[in-house]
């Protein structure tokens, strides 16, 4: 059966905001940080720990806000609660299923990324500090993205 998992990805290139949203037909998980060019990077390289099973659990700070994540994996489902503290302490917890969470984000990050190259804007003339699309992001995903 094919998977209906999607992906999406939005990063704001002045500032840094970051949205990577993965959907699997009836939830939809969002991943926001103010901080891209820290958060992307942790945020893959936790998701591919749990997916080699070096951990089955990882809190991550989603730099520039008050939220935070917590990501756990029996090695078949992952489990997502997301900490909300403003306006009120609230936590969503989401359930999917791991390799085809894990192939959504490196399929929508392809996509992303060949829609930018498409657009000239990659690859970078220049390597600005802290830019969200920077080298060290880039390393992170073709290193997440060889794993699968």
């Amino acid at each position: 059966m094919k998977s209906i998992y999607k992906c999406s990805i939005d990063i704001r290139f002045e500032g840094g905001d970051i949205k990577i949203d993965v959907s699997d037909g009836t939830q939809l998980f969002s991943f926001k940080s103010g901080v891209g060019f820290i958060a992307i990077p942790h945020f893959l390289i936790t998701l591919a720990q749990i997916y080699r099973g070096e951990v089955n659990e990882a809190e991550l700070d989603c730099h520039g806000n008050s939220d935070y994540y917590r990501f756990s994996s029996d090695g078949v489902i992952l489990f997502i609660e997301h900490i909300s503290k403003y306006p009120k302490d609230e936590i969503y917890k989401y359930q999917f299923n791991l390799i085809n969470y894990l192939e959504a984000i490196d399929n929508g990050f392809k996509r992303y990324l060949n829609e930018l190259e498409n657009q000239g804007l990659l690859p970078l003339k220049t390597q600005e500090f802290a830019h969200p699309l920077g080298d060290d992001v880039l390393n992170a995903f073709y290193e997440f993205s060889e794993q699968l």
